[in-house]
């Protein structure tokens, strides 16, 4: 009886010890039963209502010439706005700018959003840029832009860019927004940085756990 107890309890540490080397060659159990990741996120939102308007500002001075010749002074208003979004993942930018204009009124909106999620096997990024614009411009120039980078040098040569410029007088509506992911796997490597990523190391199975040699250990190979 104390033998086929002892005989048992092998078993049983046999079979705990196949599930936890199983369990260590496979990154998606491990992750599910204990999660080692992170998340960040980040963002800003600005908001402007405009209802301005430029009043010249009417010289006469002397009794010669500008009395006869009254000139005036003020060049009209105006507004800028830049947003960036310096995310690595996904660099962006906006830009609206409203000069010389005898009246402004409107609302313009900017937004940036940046969520990433790392862990122990990938790293994800999620990115939201956008801009909404809904004024009136009177005797105005008015200058819109977007950039959006693409892979390696993102501001020298971007995916998308848009230059918009409009002089006189307009009620101007757009609305632009980006959308942008980025999602890295990493390799999981084993205990022995040799064994490369899953599938790749040592395969280990129950029937024949006992029938691996020191050298298909170390040497990284499998047991035939």
């Amino acid at each position: 009886m104390q033998g086929r107890m002892i005989q048992l309890l092998l078993m049983i540490l046999l079979a705990t010890a196949i599930i936890a080397a199983e369990a260590s060659l496979n990154p998606l159990f491990e992750d599910s039963v204990q999660s080692n990741s992170s998340y960040n996120s980040s963002a800003i939102t600005f908001v402007s209502d405009n209802s301005i308007s430029s009043a010249p500002v009417i010289l006469m001075p002397g009794s010669g010439y500008y009395s006869s010749h009254p000139f005036a002074i003020g060049g009209g208003v105006g507004s800028q706005t830049v947003l960036y979004n310096s995310d690595p993942n996904s660099a962006t930018a906006m830009s609206h700018e409203v000069g010389s204009a005898q009246n402004l009124s409107g609302r313009s909106e900017f937004s940036a959003i940046s969520r990433s999620t790392q862990s122990e096997y990938y790293d994800r990024s999620y990115t939201t840029t956008a801009m909404k614009i809904d004024e009136t411009v009177t005797s105005g120039k008015v200058e819109i832009g977007v950039l959006s980078g693409g892979e390696g040098h993102a501001w020298k040569n971007p995916a998308l860019e848009i230059e918009e410029e409009y002089v006189g007088t307009y009620h101007i509506t757009k609305n632009f927004t980006i959308n942008s992911s980025l999602s890295k796997t990493r390799a999981f490597d084993g205990w022995q940085n040799c064994c490369g990523a899953i599938g790749v190391g040592i395969g280990i199975s129950s029937p024949r756990l006992s029938l691996l040699s020191a050298d298909e250990v170390f040497n990284c190979r499998r047991s035939r």
